[in-house]
């Protein structure tokens, strides 16, 4: 006889999972004993729910395999949305198990009861509880099976915990279905493989397993047909990139840039890559970043069918002319006794940084110059933490980046407003000796509001509106923050500095944070 506990290990363990993520309470600790006699999945522990959904979702980005996260009831999942809100954009499988009131103290209201299934059909693509009409570890596998099939995602498991004590039989796996086949209707297949031999006009926004090692041929082609416009996503889930690798641009985060950028546009064909859509609307500005006529032709949204439903539409070379391979050269470094601003900065982090690094970039504003600078890097993947605008999001996807390929280093750039919504996830980054460089960009303020509040104009820029979008004073210590939970810590204000501290820590193993001063 086995615990229910045991047998939704057993059963997110069938369906491919290796780690799970928790911030467990009361009606979890059932989970907790038993993740402490069964070997897989892995348990993880972070001290705030928010850390681990950004490591479950930077998990599931990097290792191609769905992960899991173990909460709390409704509070605790609700201390967790912002980031799953982020990883629903990003398309990261994850099973997001919430530990539910036995059935019995349900009935009676008690305090921490909620409406788990609301919360959760705000980010999930299925909700299923855990009942006696199914086997719990069926249940589990179903779960993990649903989050990787067709378009992957998010599905949330609702286990009450009288169901997690109860002990019944052991059971046989339930067995993989067969996936969603991948079904484009034929006549989408010929608009847009008329779209992609058009002489001018078309635009292809990519994402999925095109931006990926796997999808580097198929991509390349795309990217010197002269006749086409590639662009990925403002904040895609992955990008392999670097050296030796097609170069794709990012639509900018401006409406501005971005309508400029696809004015000249009357067709786009979408690959793994979403919409074309502004972040927010603005009163001088149109609510579209394409025309209203501009025709939009979806071959899939799933990232894992990127590259598959573009694959044979691709025109040949005997077809179109072709552009020839762009070398970028890297830009120019200042002297070493200069004060870091966001050009130098950037020039510095693409000329050391270690092949095969994962970048986890949440920079923000400060960071304005770093695609451009690391498009001749060493080759490397970056992980964008942004992808549904929830800022907080990067110190945790670095954990699960970096338990996900821990041959790799990581690499997380993050801002220093951005880093104060979860720095307890660097507590998690030295408990389990994680190879991550943290290095926090800080002008002590929030740049992004700041940009937009002068874009309301001077009349708007009064001391009170300022104040709202400071961080000092008082200023923030990130340096005793980080030793405070146990991470070395160093400070660099010059482009000497920022080399010297970034190269000590390429040369150390575990983690580490620089305060990369712009102020």
């Amino acid at each position: 006889m086995t615990t229910g506990a045991q047998h939704i290990l057993t059963g997110l363990s069938d369906a491919g999972i290796e780690l799970i993520f928790t911030n467990p309470g009361t009606t979890e600790i059932y989970f907790v004993d038993a993740l402490g006699k069964v070997p897989i999945p892995r348990p993880v522990l972070t001290l705030t729910e928010a850390v681990a959904a950004g490591a479950a979702d930077g998990a599931a980005r990097i290792g191609g395999q769905p992960t899991a996260l173990l909460l709390h009831l409704g509070p605790g999942l609700a201390n967790a949305i912002a980031y799953l809100h982020n990883a629903k954009r990003a398309h990261s499988p994850i099973v997001v198990v919430v530990g539910d009131h036995s059935q019995g103290v349900a009935n009676q209201d008690p305090p921490l009861a909620s409406d788990i299934d609301s919360l959760a059909h705000t980010f999930s693509k299925a909700v299923i509880h855990v009942t006696q009409h199914e086997h719990p570890r069926h249940s589990a596998a179903r779960a993990g099976y649903i989050a990787v099939d067709a378009t992957p995602g998010i599905v949330t498991l609702i286990v009450p915990s009288d169901l997690s004590w109860s002990e019944t039989n052991d059971i046989p796996r339930l067995q993989r279905p067969p996936r969603t086949p991948l079904n484009t209707p034929e006549s989408t297949l010929e608009r847009a493989s008329a779209a992609l031999i058009e002489p001018d006009g078309t635009a292809v926004i990519v994402g999925g397993d095109l931006l990926r090692t796997e999808g580097q041929e198929t991509l390349e082609r795309l990217t010197r047909c002269q006749n086409l416009t590639v662009w990925a996503n403002t904040f895609p889930a992955r990008m392999d990139r670097g050296y030796g690798r097609p170069r794709v641009r990012r639509l900018p985060y401006l409406p501005e840039m971005a309508i400029a950028a696809l004015e000249n546009t009357r067709r786009v064909v979408i690959a793994g890559g979403a919409n074309p859509v502004p972040f927010f609307g603005y009163p001088h500005l149109p609510d579209r970043l394409v025309t209203e006529e501009c025709e939009i032709i979806t071959l899939t949204s799933d990232p894992s069918a990127a590259t598959s439903s573009i694959a044979a539409l691709v025109p040949n070379a005997e077809e179109l002319t072709l552009l020839g391979s762009t070398h970028i050269e890297p830009a120019t470094k200042d002297d070493d006794n200069a004060a870091l601003n966001p050009a130098n900065f950037a020039s510095v982090v693409a000329e050391l940084l270690p092949a095969d690094t994962i970048v986890v970039d949440e920079s923000n504003t400060l960071g304005l110059n770093l695609e451009e600078a690391t498009a001749n890097a060493a080759a490397h993947t970056w992980l964008p933490a942004l992808t549904g605008g929830a800022i907080g999001h990067g110190l945790g996807m670095a954990i699960g980046a970096a338990l996900a390929a821990p041959e790799r280093r990581v690499l997380a750039l993050i801002a220093d407003g951005s880093s104060l919504y979860t720095p307890q996830a660097l507590w998690t980054h030295a408990s389990e000796t994680l190879n991550i460089t943290t290095v926090i960009l800080s002008n002590r303020s929030y740049g992004i509001l700041n940009f937009e509040l002068h874009r309301l104009g001077s009349e708007a820029e009064t001391e009170g509106a300022k104040r709202l979008l400071s961080l000092s004073p008082p200023s923030i210590d990130h340096i005793r923050l980080a030793t405070g939970f146990g991470v070395p810590a160093a400070r660099a204000s010059t482009v000497g500095e920022l080399i010297d501290a970034l190269t000590s820590a390429w040369l150390s193993r575990g983690p580490s944070l620089i305060e990369a001063e712009f102020f």
